[in-house]
């Protein structure tokens, strides 16, 4: 008997648990102890993509999914779940979570990832009442949750390119969801057009915000104002007024090339970051113009002369305004220790 095979079935699991189930199912040929070993495994990692870059037909991935989870007792505890694929159709993504994703969920899931490319997938509240759920990914879905929102653990949510029903359903998601430390939110689109912010409450738990996409104003800055990492993907403010971010050490923001580069608003974040110590821009916005205040009549941000250690600036067009604010940032951080200016690919110092 080899070594591997010596080991207790808990730790095969685990080993297994890191592997994709395809590999992990591929190991049930070694041995009859092997054969039914996939079925404890507590983690469930499914994707489409070896099927699709070798042209499997896709009723092969099907059918490996059903297999896998049908095997297992209705019992045993999946602890985390991820499922990726390019649907054909509306009709089979729902199919895919009556039959696959529900299941996990009722047996005391802890990590869910879920991603449906090209047919969106609506989903229904019920994973949005799990109670055990602590880390939820969800990408290219429609959401429709028609109760509240009960998710008492949840300390992880990620959000990208998900459609939601009601204009008031980001800040219901966000009411029950207590604890959250890491939100990233980008791309959120909703049927009606637009957004309901007044319900907002500040996050207390939040410790890190990534959130950006087509309208940045889904999520009013005061809600995410205690966060320690902060980075916003097309950045504006609109009518949102910049509150103050007490903990906030890492500030990343980006400003896309259809965008007006707004320097006031640079500058203000700045202000209101006092203990912010690694600053992070990056502009592609050549076509739009805004002058540079003028330095010497605004009040140097705190964080310059007490905090920031390291600033990187990513200027595409190397405008005469993006030079004056690296010359800015270098001529009043008194803490600086690292400048990376950075034009395309190239890095000038």
């Amino acid at each position: 008997m080899d070594i591997i095979s010596m080991l207790p079935d808990e730790l095969l699991c685990h080993i297994l648990s890191f592997l994709p189930t395809k590999q992990a199912a591929a190991t049930c040929v070694l041995s009859k102890r092997w054969k039914f070993l996939l079925t404890l495994v507590p983690a469930l990692e499914y994707s489409d993509r070896f099927y699709l870059i070798h042209n499997k037909p896709y009723s092969c991935f099907e059918r490996l999914v059903r297999t896998t989870i049908l095997a297992r007792d209705a019992k045993q505890l999946i602890r985390s779940f991820s499922l990726k694929y390019k649907s054909s159709d509306s009709d089979r993504s729902y199919r895919f979570f009556c039959n696959w994703v529900y299941p996990a969920i009722q047996r005391g899931i802890e990590n869910l990832d879920i991603e449906i490319r090209k047919y969106s997938c609506r989903i229904d509240f019920t994973i949005f009442s799990c109670r055990t759920l602590v880390v939820l990914k969800l990408a290219c879905l429609h959401v429709h949750f028609s109760s509240s929102v009960e998710l008492p653990s949840l300390k992880c949510l990620h959000l990208f390119e998900v459609v939601l029903r009601k204009p008031q359903c980001l800040w219901e998601l966000f009411g029950g969801c207590p604890i959250l430390e890491d939100l990233k939110a980008i791309s959120i689109k909703n049927e009606d057009g637009y957004f309901c912010v007044e319900g907002f409450k500040r996050l207390p738990k939040l410790v890190r915000a990534d959130i950006g996409g087509y309208y940045r104003d889904y999520i009013p800055l005061k809600a995410i104002s205690n966060v320690e990492f902060l980075s916003i993907y097309k950045f504006r403010a609109d009518d949102d007024v910049v509150p103050q971010f007490p903990n906030l050490l890492h500030l990343v923001l980006t400003f896309e090339a259809w965008m007006t580069m707004n320097w006031h608003l640079v500058l203000e974040m700045l202000r209101n970051c006092p203990k912010l110590q690694v600053f992070e821009l990056t502009s592609r916005a050549g076509g739009h113009k805004d002058v540079l205040p003028h330095t010497h009549l605004v009040p140097v941000p705190e964080c310059l002369t007490s905090s920031l250690r390291k600033c990187s600036l990513g200027l595409a067009y190397g405008t005469e305004n993006d030079l004056q604010f690296a010359k800015y940032i270098m001529q009043n951080s008194t803490t600086l220790r690292t400048m990376t200016i950075c034009n395309g690919n190239f890095t000038w110092f």
